[in-house]
């Protein structure tokens, strides 16, 4: 029997959603793994002490080639281990940080990079489980923790096992697996029928929730960690020190995190203005540049995606008054219509847009030439100038009000037209003006 659980079997997740993942991670390099700000952590690849890129490089492609279903866990130590120590990057050596103190470090070791590589692989499937989940809420809304009852599971994990919450219940946002290194830990979804079958009752963690420090005793760093304590528990819970967070929501929905800390804090009249901002910001339309050159380069698609803005709080009024629903409002481009299926079929119809024009897509949906209204199709047309004398077209999906819109297939398509096939739709009634 392997010594290490099948992940892909125990969580019942489709690799390329965990593929997806991590490969929207980008490199940081850290003294203490605590220094990577959670939310942060989500979509940067870390490892204590490894404060070289070209060590993190060895140990990123290595976990990526194991979530890609290429190597086993022994692959990943026996591949890396002379590697490593090639680097410099083994055993214990006195390390002098960026402030100029020096102390024993562990380093690299056959049992460090069976800790990296198990919590690597977890954290990513159980980021793309979240995402799976979030997505199929409304006929599952309800999320049952579930750990491992064996001689290893951790008392506080054990503690947990079996509750049940609601899925928007702030609970998951501290809770949600995994809670710490090589945590085991998973998450049920289930139907109001499954909850009758099985006689579970649903939790409210409200009051419940609490906060308590956490020190790590060889860094001496301090941080806040969540704490849980329902009824009929002993003593409170909490997780390990630096993973009070769910890292599947810190990667996939901070955008729509923002979007709504936004919305709360600025009037409707300011919000469009306030999103537009920083949707075109000089570090993210360059990072921008660079996914789309990640993904030209690539060739094919891999999951990956990108929130090129917002919709604005007029256009979504507008179309609230035809009856349709753009949801969070979060426009979402993926990886598959630069260079998939539908992608090609542009190319071959002299339509696609070139990189350079892909690039300054942002721009273009904070300020576009025109808003349509497709009454045909029921999506909004963001149109803009493109660079041959042509009109281009970011088909954003919408929604019948009170159905939910999948946010991530919130981009149909984009391509160029003729500026006066555009006119035509107007002229005929297929295309309703907005803005």
């Amino acid at each position: 029997m392997s010594e290490t659980p099948n992940l892909k079997l125990a969580i019942g997740l489709p690799p390329e959603k965990a593929v997806e993942y991590f490969r929207s991670k980008g490199y940081a390099i850290t003294w203490n793994w605590h220094d990577q700000w959670q939310e942060a952590h989500a979509r940067a690849f870390t490892v204590a002490k490894a404060m070289r890129v070209d060590i993190l490089q060895d140990i990123r492609a290595e976990v990526q080639r194991a979530l890609d279903g290429e190597i086993t866990e022994r692959d990943f130590i026996r591949n890396l281990e002379p590697r490593l120590k090639a680097r410099g990057w083994w055993g214990k050596q006195v390390i002098v940080d960026s402030e100029g103190n020096a102390q024993v470090a562990q380093l690299g070791s056959p049992w460090r990079l069976k800790t990296i590589y198990r919590t690597n692989m977890q954290t990513a499937y159980m980021a793309g489980r979240y995402r799976q989940m979030m997505e199929n809420t409304a006929n599952r809304p309800y999320w049952q923790y579930v750990a491992v009852m064996d001689s290893h599971t951790r008392p506080s994990h054990a503690a947990l096992n079996g509750k049940v919450f609601r899925h928007d219940d702030p609970f998951w946002n501290h809770f949600y697996p995994p809670n710490g290194f090589n945590c085991r830990c998973t998450v049920r979804a289930l139907t109001d029928k499954n909850l009758a079958d099985r006689g579970l009752d649903v939790s409210a963690s409200g009051g419940d929730l609490g906060e308590k420090w956490a020190v790590d005793k060889r860094s001496g760093f301090t941080e806040r960690v969540a704490t849980y304590k329902g009824p009929g528990m002993r003593r409170a819970v909490a997780t390990d020190l630096g993973f009070d967070y769910n890292a599947g929501k810190a990667a996939s929905w901070t955008d729509t995190a923002f979007r709504e800390k936004a919305a709360a804090l600025f009037p409707e009249r300011q919000l469009g203005l306030v999103l537009a901002s920083v949707a075109t910001a000089a570090p993210r339309m360059a990072a921008f540049g660079v996914w789309v050159d990640e993904v030209f380069a690539a060739g094919r698609s891999s999951g990956r995606e990108w929130v090129l803005g917002w919709v604005a709080p007029a256009d979504a009024a507008a179309l609230a008054k035809r009856g349709e629903s753009i949801g969070d409002g979060s426009v979402v481009l993926a990886d598959r219509l630069l260079v998939g299926a539908k992608a090609e079929r542009h190319v071959t119809a002299g339509d696609a847009l070139t990189a350079e024009e892909w690039k300054v897509l942002p721009l273009h949906l904070a300020d576009p030439e025109a808003v349509l209204f497709d009454t045909h199709n029921r999506t909004l047309l963001y149109v803009f100038a493109a660079n041959d004398g042509r009109r281009g077209k970011i088909v954003v999906a919408a929604g019948r009000a009170g159905k939910k819109r999948d946010p991530h297939e919130s981009v149909r398509t984009v391509f160029k037209v003729p500026a006066l096939d555009l006119e035509a739709g107007l002229k005929g009634g297929v295309y309703e003006k907005i803005r």
